[in-house]
């Protein structure tokens, strides 16, 4: 009993009902390809790539008209109710083929050396001498990839890995003695501490009366903002305590900190004594 991958009935009706229509050698693998597709279930629908399908469709055995008038092929097929799409493309010394199944976007692919067409008429081994590799390479890398529900134990999988995930975090946060940050009511203010908006930075300064923290442009004679004072702006010396009244916009017209505190008391310095030679102007 010849095995699948050399059991090649059907193909000589095959080839005989495309008589006229091989051209080049990339028609005898595409002819390979639909002989191969129809023998493992596959119906052709006809030419194209549209991926709606109508339930009056069923599809037939037989290569469309026009198949092989193209440089690329695309092919659409339909399987257990399944829209398939055939494309094929030469590059350089291979014709590249894709398989897409539109219901789950499973894509797979084979890549088949032209070369290995010797002849365009004639018996399949004749026409390809090592068709066994080729009828494998279908099977293995275009139609069974798509054909699998390895996307559907995949996603199973997936699906059950989050719930057991989900899981294990609610426990986690319904443990009592589970340590994380500290949880602060919503809105709540740390004493000492003033609410900063990064992106509100020097919004204040565009407000001249600036009702926020920063101040304005322009000084608000009601603010109970009181800015620091520093007595000894002013004159050299300290002033006097109330001699800038409080909220008093002051101009210092002298330059600030002029005459600290000494410790060790007021040691002259050079200023209080007479330069050289003028002892007179001080008589």
């Amino acid at each position: 009993m010849a095995s699948e991958s050399t059991n090649t009935f059907g193909f000589e009706l095959m080839q005989k009902l495309t008589t006229g229509q091989i051209n080049k050698k990339e028609d005898v693998l595409i002819l390979v390809v639909h002989w191969y597709l129809v023998k493992n279930g596959f119906k052709c629908l006809g030419c194209g790539d549209s991926k709606n399908i109508s339930p009056s469709e069923d599809g037939s055995e037989l290569l469309p008209e026009g198949w092989s008038q193209e440089q690329n092929y695309s092919l659409r097929y339909v399987k257990e109710a399944k829209l398939y799409i055939l494309m094929a493309i030469k590059s350089d010394n291979d014709l590249i083929l894709n398989l897409l199944k539109v219901e789950t976007h499973d894509v797979s692919n084979v890549q088949l050396p032209i070369e290995t067409v010797k002849n365009l008429q004639g018996p399949l081994v004749s026409l390809i001498p090592n068709f066994e590799d080729i009828l494998t390479s279908l099977k293995n890398n275009l139609i069974e990839p798509v054909n699998t529900s390895n996307g559907v134990e995949v996603s199973t999988q997936t699906s059950d890995s989050q719930t057991e995930a989900n899981r294990l975090r609610r426990d986690d946060d319904d443990n009592p003695l589970r340590v994380g940050p500290p949880q602060r009511p919503p809105g709540q203010i740390i004493p000492g501490s003033h609410p900063i908006d990064p992106f509100g930075i020097g919004h204040n300064d565009l407000n001249p009366f600036g009702h926020g923290r920063g101040g304005g442009m322009l000084f608000d004679p009601f603010s109970r903002r009181q800015p620091p004072i520093f007595p000894g702006l002013g004159v050299p010396g300290r002033l006097p305590p109330g001699a800038v009244p409080p909220h008093a916009r002051f101009d210092p017209f002298g330059p600030p900190h002029v005459d600290p505190p000494n410790p060790r008391g007021n040691v002259p310095d050079a200023d209080h004594m007479p330069p050289p030679g003028y002892d007179d102007m001080f008589m």
